[in-house]
């Protein structure tokens, strides 16, 4: 008999089971508790390695420029194949910057006036007090770290700093790719303040990425979610606490409906491609305008006259200067047509003090001094016809030949009487009167063209022979 109909109430059923609890419309609608929470979209991503694949380009080719001609500027700058591939590639990982840029306005856009997005990146006054806690925090004058929202003020300021350093990078660069026409509307200034400009600006990024953002993103936390696209529970409520309470309580702002998202998709689209274009057909005109970069080949060796007075050589009253007071040049002139090139300050001879304020070159010193032609060479210094002068004839040569390498800053020095005559750290390089012994000419006819690739001419040879035969006189 049942404990009903014994007058006894009814008693649970250990075998069947409890009726689950009733569900209220408010535990409906409280939000699940994930491990992981979407922080970054695709295109975020795709945006960030643009950008940072761009910025490391620019950084590798553009700072060695910067500090050429360094030893470790010149040899990254050979690691691209030279100068010329270098400009090349700086100039292609410009233009990707620039694109990405005008993506990401687009893209902003796209989530502002389409999914209705909230403009999460404007500072607000909470990132000032914000910033004035952290500081107490870091100093140990505060236990408590602010509780951030979906970015904090760190967040903020390296945003607006990219966006500012990015302008500023764009417009110089633009001028220095195009200053011609930057000069047509502005002054021709501005060119060097743009270079300046923009080398300073790329290196206080560079510097910026590197102890700011590697330190702050990727050292001291390891924040993936650039890479991943999520940040788990945990680091949400370290990092964007404020946020994670929007989402656990449900005030997080949902999507619009998907036929709402179509309508306004379908006027945003059409005008944003539009325009899009649009931009990348300025950018493109006015990035191939004009052709100004200036190809680094060696130039040609210029075998013309060394001076060219811009106006004509004032002539010195004839009682201070004459034919006949001046002195008769003592060497004949052909093969030593420049005359500044043993007279000029700081040669051989030079001209004396009275010479200093007139405009010099051949016309000028030949219309003073005449020329002997009858007279043999070194008879006016007392040497015997025959004898070459050091002067005149050998040290020439080794202005034209030597001088380029074997000068003070070398151990062999060959700009000077004294210095040749001192020779090397080795010892003498020419023996007065035993020109078979001097070293000077044994390594001319020695050594290999590889290992010395400059070479004295029989002719330059023979009269350096016969000097040093001579005895090597000071003539």
């Amino acid at each position: 008999m049942s404990d009903a109909r014994r007058g006894e109430p009814a008693r649970p059923n250990p075998v069947a089971p409890e009726a689950p609890p009733a569900v209220t419309p408010a535990a409906q609608a409280a939000p699940v508790k994930r491990s992981k929470y979407v922080r970054f979209s695709l295109s975020d991503r795709a945006e960030h390695f643009l950008l940072l694949t761009s910025f490391s380009v620019l950084v590798i080719t553009g700072v060695p420029q910067k500090f050429l001609p360094a030893g470790w500027a010149e040899f990254i700058i050979s690691l691209f194949g030279g100068i010329e591939n270098v400009r090349v590639i700086h100039r292609i990982a410009a233009t990707v910057l620039i694109l990405e840029s005008v993506y990401h306005v687009f893209a902003v856009a796209y989530k502002l006036f389409v999914l209705r997005r909230s403009p999460s990146m404007i500072p607000l006054p909470k990132d000032f007090v914000d910033f004035l806690v952290t500081v107490r925090h870091n100093m140990g004058l505060g236990r408590q770290h602010p509780r951030y929202d979906r970015y904090n003020f760190e967040e903020k300021l390296e945003y607006w700093a990219v966006i500012w350093g990015t302008l500023v990078m764009i417009a110089t660069g633009f001028m220095l790719w195009n200053p011609i026409l930057t000069t047509r509307f502005l002054s021709g200034s501005l060119i060097p303040a743009a270079k300046a400009a923009h080398g300073g600006e790329a290196l206080l990024a560079f510097l910026a990425i590197v102890v700011w953002h590697v330190w702050g993103v990727h050292i001291r936390t390891f924040n993936k979610s650039m890479f991943t696209g999520t940040l788990t529970r945990e680091q949400m409520e370290h990092e964007h606490a404020l946020e994670l309470e929007r989402i656990d309580s449900g005030l997080q702002r949902p999507l619009p409906p998907r036929e709402t998202i179509r309508r306004r998709r379908r006027v945003f689209i059409p005008i944003a491609v539009m325009l899009f274009f649009a931009t990348i057909l300025v950018a493109v005109f006015l990035l191939t305008y004009e052709k100004t970069a200036i190809a680094t080949v060696p130039p040609a060796p210029d075998r013309g006259q060394v001076y060219t007075p811009a106006t004509p050589t004032p002539e010195r009253p004839k009682e201070a200067l004459s034919r006949g007071k001046a002195m008769a040049v003592p060497h004949e002139i052909p093969g030593r047509e420049n005359c500044l090139s043993c007279h000029g300050l700081g040669s051989i001879k030079p001209f004396t003090v009275v010479h200093a304020d007139l405009r010099l070159g051949n016309d000028s010193c030949l219309g003073c001094h005449p020329v002997i032609t009858t007279t043999p060479p070194n008879a006016a210094a007392g040497q015997p016809a025959g004898v070459p002068s050091f002067a005149a004839d050998i040290l020439p040569i080794f202005q034209q030949r030597c001088v380029a390498c074997h000068n003070a800053t070398a151990t062999l020095d060959l700009t000077s009487y004294a210095s040749l005559i001192k020779g090397s750290a080795k010892g003498p390089v020419i023996l007065p009167k035993d020109a078979a012994g001097s070293r000077l000419l044994q390594f001319q006819s020695s050594t290999p063209l590889a290992d010395h690739p400059t070479r004295l001419t029989e002719q330059e040879q023979a009269l350096v022979r016969a000097w040093i035969q001579a005895g090597a006189p000071e003539n």
